[in-house]
């Protein structure tokens, strides 16, 4: 299994933070990951545990996972339900800790298991590769933007 874990520090408070990076309103203006986000079921619900999120990504991969910890201004989990042929499993944390009123230290973490088992030990590098990428641009996006409109507040 691989692991993925990157941080950042934010000038902005973890509420703040938290609140910014679960808000699908403006979630397109800081994700560089997602061409399109879609909330299965009842969009009222989007933010509980159980709850489940369909995520296409601008090169075309798709991936329906569903919230498994949301622990507000702290931790937002989730698990993959289905996903790539490439991917048997998939999970991501992301862990907000103010380190100040108006600091805050955003880390994500994923990890991840390739299939076939027996193509792993090709795969999984070269997915781990392309997702701690991913992870980070969108840290790079969240800082900017949160650093940006927090201070406009």
């Amino acid at each position: 299994m691989a692991l993925i874990e990157r941080h950042s520090e934010i000038a902005a408070p973890a509420d703040y933070v938290y609140a910014v990076s679960q808000d699908y309103a403006v979630r397109y203006d800081w994700d560089p990951f997602p061409e399109r986000i879609e909330v299965v079921g009842d969009a009222a619900a989007a933010l509980a545990v159980g709850s489940e999120v369909r995520v296409r990504n601008k090169f075309g991969l798709r991936m329906q996972v569903r919230f498994v910890q949301l622990k507000p201004p702290g931790v937002a989990a989730i698990a993959m339900v289905r996903g790539p042929w490439f991917l048997e499993k998939f999970a991501g944390t992301w862990i907000f800790q103010a380190l100040d009123p108006q600091r805050t230290q955003a880390r994500f973490r994923y990890s991840l298991r390739a299939r076939p088992r027996w193509l792993r030990w090709a795969i999984e590098p070269l997915a781990a590769r392309y997702f701690d990428a991913v992870v980070r641009r969108r840290l790079a996006g969240l800082k900017a933007y949160c650093e940006r409109t927090y201070a406009l507040l």
